[in-house]
């Protein structure tokens, strides 16, 4: 990139050091106690640093003042993001932890509907004792009780409940998803579950009165939906098209368009405002005949783009889309040329500085991704091969745009969701097209519901696109290899794809000979790290016992091979098997189990290489684990060459205690430990996730006594043996 380039691209250039001084307090976590003192005296030391640095007129030495301006964005984009992080700060109302007293919540967004229980992303206003009330603030996730006065509850109402929740917890189980972290980015740190008839509702919104004009808006358009013929799973997805309402699409939806790679058209973004945008840019054009009327017209497509955002709710989604392709729309106003990317660096920087924690988000980041790679590529893409107008022509440009998209996205999907769909050209070629016509269909039906008949005929058809589109996604999705699933592509081999692309393509666009030796390089990099990580995991020798509330799974891992011992519920439950047992699998690259047991087989002989299970007792590789799951002492006794190895001894010829390595407590066994380790002297003791919590303290209470070394899944997530 030449001097002229950098000269005409300073947004991105200021933008990128705000970022890392964003990441940088993420990752560190430190808050100054003076943070506005602190960046008054960086930037007032900066004209005396650059005086000293730099001779006037010293034209060769001025990256030095663009370095010191990156160290004082970099300096603010931390201290912006400490002061939006609430967790620290004195009025939060975890400083009245454990008092008595209620608190006084308002609801910041609509509720959503779980399996069990209402879930509601509140701010907690006020906490109330029986001496004073004192405003607070600080956000709190609750789930309440189903009820019929629960699914009455609107953005705004405030409620009152009791002063008692628990901090959100880290992951049990290694590789699982950190929903800690992921509600912390939110500002979300404590949640509580709570009874009916546990809260009560104090009859006032305090919502703001445009987002709960959006809501209504939105709830109007669902209605019309609902009224004109659109039920079920057309009914599901247009919500999620068109308005961004994702509520209603139950798991094998998402599983279909996820694996056909059509996910991205259900969540309103860059795609759908960008359709819209140049929708409204031809029906204003004839604006441009007037004086001012480039003004205008920018004016009334702006206008009309938050007003489509409101109808979604101003979901974030449409939020981010509307703010960028508001600055499109604003940079194509003026006369003089624009650079897309100073548009776009503009647009994110309203974000950031709005909620610096939006650049960990999954959907910020593949949207921008996606829209610079389409900007930077696509041309070249289209360039490559010359196509006739009109049909042909259109094609090859959905094709170019797809490939653009999903060389940005595609190794951040892979990273996050560890899956890739492989005929994501052939299903854009024909989602898109439907995506275009079905937003038209839609806003056309919302325009005439007013009038029953067109508004009737206008949903029959809308219904009849959903459910080709629906039809052809299913289709695609079902076709053999639609989709590479179970990739494990960790953080630092996804950054090394994003480098080799782009010097790849660097290379590949202007002719640089180092740039193609640099993506070689890291090519190399990136294959050794990945045949690294390939031969520790065929070394690899240790079990795992899952932390699962009310359930049990234990992995034997040898090399890329597992055995499963679990009890019934969670070895015939799929999701359950998916969210506490595959991410570690995948993350150790760890094939399907090649046997799977049940934890309460009885009478059960099973001998593989390198693992034996007699009943309850357990040989793997070299180590001995006894399950007691039952009350009865006799096994213990007669199957004691298990226990020690001694195959060909009695049990008579013992001495007891025994030595074995670990004891596995499980389905909630009622006897008294104390008289197990007369017998069995372990070196650990585990307890799963399917015993009482009075057992539990029993249990601990009796290795305390021993001076056995226990751990409990519950509070102290997955045991690993490594």
């Amino acid at each position: 990139m030449n001097r002229i380039s950098k000269i005409h691209l300073p947004l991105p250039r200021l933008f990128l050091p705000f970022c890392v001084g964003v990441l940088i307090y993420l990752n560190v976590g430190w808050q100054p106690e003076r943070p506005y003192i602190l960046f008054l005296a960086i930037v007032i030391s900066l004209p005396w640093l650059f005086n000293v640095l730099i001779k006037p007129g010293a034209y060769g030495r001025q990256w030095i003042f663009g370095f010191l301006v990156a160290v004082v964005l970099l300096a603010v984009g931390y201290m912006m993001a400490a002061r939006f992080d609430q967790y620290d700060r004195d009025r939060h109302f975890k400083s009245f932890s454990g008092e008595d007293g209620f608190l006084l919540v308002q609801l910041i967004e609509p509720t959503s509907e779980r399996a069990n229980s209402w879930q509601l992303i509140t701010k907690v206003v006020a906490f109330s004792s029986d001496s004073s009330m004192q405003d607070v603030e600080g956000r709190l996730m609750l789930y309440l009780e189903k009820d019929s006065l629960v699914e009455s509850l609107r953005y705004g109402d405030r409620l009152v409940i009791r002063n008692r929740y628990n901090k959100v917890l880290p992951p049990g189980n290694p590789g699982a998803f950190n929903y800690q972290q992921y509600l912390a980015r939110q500002n979300i740190f404590h949640s509580a579950y709570i009874r009916s008839g546990e809260w009560h509702m104090t009859g006032e919104n305090k919502g703001k009165r445009y987002m709960r004009l959006a809501l209504q808006l939105r709830e109007g358009a669902l209605a019309v939906f609902r009224e004109n013929n659109l039920e079920g799973r057309e009914f599901a997805v247009i919500s999620a098209l068109l308005l961004g309402f994702r509520e209603y699409l139950d798991e094998d939806l998402r599983r279909e368009f996820a694996g056909a790679g059509a996910m991205h058209i259900l969540c309103v973004s860059g795609l759908h405002v960008g359709i819209i945008f140049m929708v409204l840019k031809n029906v204003f054009a004839f604006l441009l005949r007037l004086p001012g009327g480039r003004f205008l017209r920018t004016g009334c497509i702006i206008m009309l783009i938050w007003l489509y955002a409101a109808i979604t709710g101003f979901s974030p989604s449409v939020l981010r889309a509307s703010v960028m392709f508001s600055f499109v729309a604003m940079g194509q106003s003026f006369r003089r040329p624009t650079n897309i990317y100073n548009t776009l660096a503009a647009s994110a920087f309203v974000l950031v500085i709005n909620n610096p924690f939006i650049i960990t988000h999954i959907g910020f980041q593949l949207s921008y991704l996606a829209v610079i790679s389409i900007v930077s590529l696509q041309p070249w893409l289209q360039g490559l091969i010359h196509v006739k107008k009109g049909i042909p022509e259109k094609t090859w440009s959905i094709i170019t745009v797809s490939i653009a998209a999903q060389l940005a996205t595609g190794p951040l999907a892979l990273h996050y969701f560890h899956q890739f769909p492989n005929y994501f050209i052939v299903t854009n070629l024909i989602v898109i097209p439907l995506a275009t016509v079905i937003i038209y269909l839609g806003l056309i039906t919302l325009l005439v519901s007013p009038l029953a008949i067109a508004g009737a005929w206008m949903g029959q058809i809308l219904s009849a696109a959903v459910m080709v589109l629906h039809q052809s996604v299913r289709l695609i999705e079902g076709l053999p290899y639609s989709t590479a699933s179970n990739v494990y592509v960790g953080f630092f081999e996804t950054l090394m794809v994003f480098a080799c692309l782009f010097f790849l393509f660097y290379y590949l666009m202007k002719g640089k000979r180092w740039t193609f030796l640099t993506a070689l390089g890291l090519l190399c990099c990136l294959v050794l790290t990945l045949a690294i990580r390939n031969m520790e995991n065929r070394r690899q020798q240790y079990f795992v016992v899952y932390s699962i509330n009310r359930g049990a799974a234990v992995d034997f891992i040898t090399g890329k091979e597992t055995i499963l011992l679990a009890c019934d519920n969670v070895k015939g439950n799929p999701r359950l098997m998916r969210f506490n047992v595959m991410a570690n699998r995948l993350q150790m690259g760890v094939r399907q189990d090649s046997l799977a047991l049940s934890i309460n087989d009885n009478d059960l002989f099973v001998k593989d290489q390198w693992f034996v299970r007699k009943d309850d007792f357990i040989h793997f590789n070299g180590m001995t684990m006894l399950i007691l799951r039952d009350a009865r002492l006799s096994n213990i006794v007669d199957h004691a060459e298990m226990i020690t190895g001694r195959i060909d001894e009695k049990p008579q010829d013992f001495l007891f205690p025994f030595p074995v390595d670990y004891i596995l407590v499980s389905q909630n066994p009622r006897m008294d430990i104390s008289s197990v380790l007369q017998h069995v002297r372990p070196r650990k003791v585990i307890i799963d996730g399917t015993n009482s919590a009075w057992n539990v303290r029993r249990m601990e209470d009796a290795c305390m006594e021993a001076g056995v070394d226990f751990h409990n899944v519950r509070t102290g997530g997955a045991y690993v043996s490594k």
